[in-house]
């Protein structure tokens, strides 16, 4: 391959197994990426900002959350839990920033494939506004819904619903380049998928296509 894009963003809802694809992709390409995501840049909050929202069910609620990050069921009752994100100031100010970071690390010269859940158009926006000009290539991870809810039972460090309130929620914001569904391959094959698409793009970039 000539080229390689600089920042390869994987978007996709909460336990689709994005943070074990990524992963599976650094190892697989020899060109030196980094691979940062999402939660990495929550993690760097104090957890009383996501008090509860790391466990099955958030039941720990109080101004600090608020001002972090408060996991709200918006389904009706007697309907399948589907469970929405409210970002408060502290948590928007690091949302806002997630992008901008990733491009400051491009142009320090490094490739970052970016693991990410476009939770709403702001993210999107976000991402376009900080990214312009640079070279991006996008992975849409999807995964059936039924997939989704028994890993995030399995898991433990979800809460229930999260998958549900996310999984018709991430896509509407972009088109990528290449789709993947961890429910049906394995990493190692979304990895191929990816690694022949960008196979694919660097071809017709050397035709001039």
């Amino acid at each position: 391959m000539n080229s390689w894009p600089q920042i390869i963003l994987v978007n996709g809802p909460s336990s689709a197994g994005k943070t074990t694809l990524c992963r599976a992709l650094q190892a697989a390409i020899e060109h030196p990426y980094l691979c940062l995501g999402f939660d990495d840049f929550i993690f760097f909050s104090a957890p009383r900002y996501y008090r509860g929202a790391d466990t099955p069910h958030q039941r720990q609620r109080d101004v600090l959350t608020a001002e972090g990050v408060q996991l709200l069921t918006t389904s009706a009752p007697g309907e399948p839990v589907a469970v929405t994100a409210r970002f408060g100031p502290v948590f928007r100010r690091l949302i806002d920033a997630m992008a901008p970071a990733v491009r400051t690390l491009v142009e320090g010269g490094n490739a970052v494939i970016f693991d990410h859940v476009l939770h709403d158009a702001a993210m999107a926006e976000s991402c376009a506004r900080a990214f312009a000009g640079l070279d991006v290539f996008t992975v849409g991870v999807t995964c059936a819904l039924e997939v989704l809810e028994e890993r995030e039972r399995k898991r433990g460090d979800r809460v229930i619903g999260r998958a549900r309130g996310l999984v018709d929620v991430v896509h509407r914001f972009r088109d990528p380049d290449v789709w993947v569904d961890t429910g049906a391959e394995e990493a190692p094959g979304c990895v191929a998928q990816i690694l022949a698409t960008l196979e694919g793009r660097s071809a017709r970039s050397v035709s001039g296509c």
